[in-house]
């Protein structure tokens, strides 16, 4: 046995994306109800849900100093590698001296930036932090934690890179 799936569990999503033969057999080991959905309805509902994503995410991301340069279609290439986050209150986002690979922008909640123990910036809605790991390839300046619970949205410098090149 190579994986035990539990209700509200998936599978055969690849053979859907890519066209390809399923990669494995599924048995049942107990009664079970599923729900079985065709290749063409799967691919309808990614492909709006893709494009409901982007066209929330170029909205908030045209906000954004940092990338107010880039055009459509580089707000949109970003758009779609980004990847949601959540915090609680009190946890860490990024840690002072810490090598960075992604940049975050602040969806909803509060935030604030402490270095050397003091708080140097706090952040709202649409505020972004991180950048500079992405731009110079440096440690982190600072810790910055939730002080709301926060949604964030992450690009990794892969992404940022391929997304704006």
């Amino acid at each position: 046995m190579v994986k035990q799936y539990s209700a509200g569990d998936s599978f055969g999503e690849l053979a859907l994306l890519y066209d390809a033969p399923r990669a494995a057999t599924v048995k049942a080991s107990t009664d079970c109800t599923l729900w079985a959905m065709d290749r063409m309805t799967f691919r309808t509902i990614l492909m709006h849900t893709t494009s409901e994503k982007r066209k929330l995410y170029e909205k908030f991301l045209e906000d954004v100093p940092l990338l107010k340069t880039l055009d459509k279609y580089e707000r949109s290439a970003i758009a779609d590698v980004l990847e949601h986050e959540y915090f609680e209150p009190g946890q860490d986002i990024v840690v002072e001296g810490q090598p960075g690979d992604k940049f975050y922008l602040l969806e909803e909640g509060e935030a604030e930036a402490r270095a050397g123990g003091k708080i140097v910036m706090k952040y709202t809605r649409g505020d972004f932090f991180g950048e500079l790991a992405l731009l110079n390839n440096k440690p982190r300046a600072a810790t910055v934690s939730a002080t709301t619970q926060c949604k964030c949205v992450s690009i990794d410098r892969a992404s940022f890179k391929k997304a704006t090149l």
